[in-house]
């Protein structure tokens, strides 16, 4: 594949992923993509399982400048840092017998969209246990354009580089 790895690229490649994910039920014509260094989040899907779910993905591109190699690696924390930033929705619920936490409030998704390289650091950085409570998932793009999608229980371990590649028969 000839075209570059930006910001965009990934953000239109993963709309697309999602509006075709079989049972996803991500309505398209709900979709809102933010216009390139606007504030809020990259894209916002509404949809999902009960039809009043919501996903807020955060992306970043593939750097091409000369310390991309670091870039790419670490590039993961900025846009953690900004979907963190726009969580202003209560996390869990509080049990009214005996005050302790009963349950995550799974309406709202958070996810990082990310070339590949910065999706295998985050997924072995970021604990599992965080990813459930924030109900945070990773969106991979790949040099093919291909997406994988890691839901919270995949966090917290090392994968290869094959990991982000479809396999073809």
């Amino acid at each position: 594949m000839n075209e570059k790895i930006t910001e965009e690229f990934v953000v239109n490649q993963i709309i697309k992923f999602m509006i075709n994910k079989t049972n996803g039920n991500w309505h398209e014509e709900k979709v809102e993509k933010s216009d390139l260094h606007k504030h809020g989040v990259d894209i916002k899907l509404v949809g999902g399982k009960r039809n009043s779910e919501y996903f807020f993905i955060e992306c970043k591109g593939k750097s091409y400048a000369k310390s991309a190699k670091s870039i790419n690696r670490e590039g993961w924390l900025n846009a953690l840092g900004q979907i963190i930033t726009r969580m202003d929705v209560k996390r869990y619920s509080i049990s009214k017998e005996d005050g302790k936490i009963s349950g995550i409030n799974h309406a709202y998704k958070y996810g990082l969209g990310l070339y590949w390289e910065s999706a295998q650091v985050a997924l072995r950085r970021i604990p599992k246990e965080v990813a459930e409570v924030l109900c945070l998932h990773i969106f991979s793009v790949n040099d093919n354009g291909e997406v994988k999608y890691f839901t919270p229980s995949k966090f917290g371990k090392t994968y290869t580089r094959e990991d982000f590649f479809i396999k073809f028969n």
